[in-house]
């Protein structure tokens, strides 16, 4: 059997853990909002540079000689 203390203070820290969730969860969401964010522009960069080098070798092979 569990001493009563150890239940009052798990029921304490359930009742702690219920109140701030929705604090949690709105930080955690910003939170991965941030580095999805941050993950497409890393994405959207790579993305343009390949662009840029293709056209910069296209151009360069159309050029007259």
């Amino acid at each position: 059997m569990l001493n009563a203390n150890v239940v009052i203070i798990g029921a304490v820290v359930a009742l702690v853990v219920i109140y701030f969730l929705p604090q949690f969860t709105t930080a955690a969401r910003k939170a991965y909002g941030r580095w999805r964010r941050h993950r497409r522009d890393l994405r959207l960069e790579r993305e343009r540079l390949a662009r840029e080098e293709r056209m910069a070798r296209t151009a360069q092979n159309t050029s007259p000689q």
